[in-house]
């Protein structure tokens, strides 16, 4: 039932993506920041799939002429922007986030996070953004371990550069090749 559930969630977000980027196609930037700051914001990001709905906007622009350039930036700043909060929140509110009602039910991924943050360092946000499970909660836990703001940042922006282009650019590229 919840399976089932969760299917047809992700298949009629694709849908609104596909199709509202078709219908305005200046609308690219804030759709994908939109997606982005959902996949990289702590609690929200085991609710939206981010990943696919980027994937699927990198293939609506590659068939079509929507420019790539505003997708890409709109997902980078989305993602800085869910990630810093993130961030701020595990900074400034440290260990009492693990009993906050909204957060329980997260505590074995925040747990798992922590032991990442803590054997990778700050290399753990930059490597935990191209980990599903980690996307999100690697920034909440790295501000409980209160890593300071610059470092955070350098390594949330270097990896939120990369992890865009390649969530939008191959597919939009890959969308191209295959319809011409």
């Amino acid at each position: 039932m919840l399976l089932g559930i969760f299917h047809w969630f992700i298949h009629d977000a694709r849908d609104w993506v596909t199709v509202t980027a078709h219908a305005h196609p200046y609308w690219v930037f804030p759709i994908a920041f939109a997606i982005a700051f959902s996949e990289s914001f702590v609690g929200v990001s085991f609710i939206v799939p981010g990943t696919i709905l980027l994937l699927t906007l990198g293939g609506v622009i590659g068939a079509t002429h929507i420019g790539l350039f505003p997708a890409i930036a709109g997902a980078i700043t989305g993602s800085i922007v869910g990630d810093w909060i993130s961030w701020w929140i595990g900074f400034h509110y440290h260990h009492k986030i693990v009993h906050f009602w909204l957060f329980r039910r997260f505590e074995d991924q925040i747990e798992k996070g922590l032991q990442f943050f803590h054997r990778w360092g700050t290399w753990a946000i930059f490597i935990g953004r191209f980990m599903g499970p980690f996307r999100a909660t690697v920034p909440l836990v790295a501000g409980m371990s209160e890593l300071e703001f610059w470092p955070f940042m350098i390594a949330n922006a270097a990896s939120a550069v990369i992890w865009a282009v390649a969530l939008l650019a191959f597919p939009a590229m890959a969308a191209h090749y295959l319809l011409t």
